[in-house]
């Protein structure tokens, strides 16, 4: 995954992959040298041992890759309006993820630290709202269950 620079979302940014998200990198994405931001916000969600089922040794995302770009876009594109944003960046993972696997980074920066922890509550609540991303919970115990998403309280 290549830094995008340039302020606000970029057309050819990648925003559904099957690697591995470079965190630095998403971070380095968010330089302003500029200084029109005066905050950045950077959330990483991550594989964790427990879920709706129980036990947890692994993850599977699997999404409708194109509609969940453009979602994620048009998400990206509300948000910034919405929230002063001047430099953004989405990325989920798909496929299979180990415990402690990087699922979604979202980074972002604004104005004023106030503004970029509402923008970024407010593009994740979207993302497991709107985005055709689903879930399978690898259980310890052998066995595999899709898990119905959770809705984010945005206030």
């Amino acid at each position: 995954m290549k830094s995008n620079n340039a302020l606000g979302p970029s057309s050819s940014s990648q925003r559904i992959t099957n690697s591995e998200i470079d965190v630095n990198d998403v971070i380095n994405s968010m330089a302003d040298i500029e200084g029109h931001s005066g905050a950045t916000v950077i959330f990483v969600g991550s594989v964790r041992n427990f879920g709706m089922n129980g036990k947890v040794k692994g993850m599977y995302y699997e999404s409708y890759t194109k509609m969940a770009e453009n979602k994620i876009k048009n998400i990206e594109k509300l948000a910034m309006e919405k929230y002063s944003i001047k430099k953004i960046k989405v990325v989920h993972r798909i496929g299979e993820l180990a415990l402690g696997n990087n699922s979604v980074i979202i980074a972002l920066s604004t104005p004023h630290s106030k503004d970029a922890f509402k923008a970024c509550k407010y593009i994740l609540a979207r993302i497991k709202q709107e985005v055709p991303i689903w879930k399978k919970e690898i259980l310890s115990k052998g066995d595999e269950k899709w898990v119905d998403g959770k809705s984010i309280k945005t206030n």
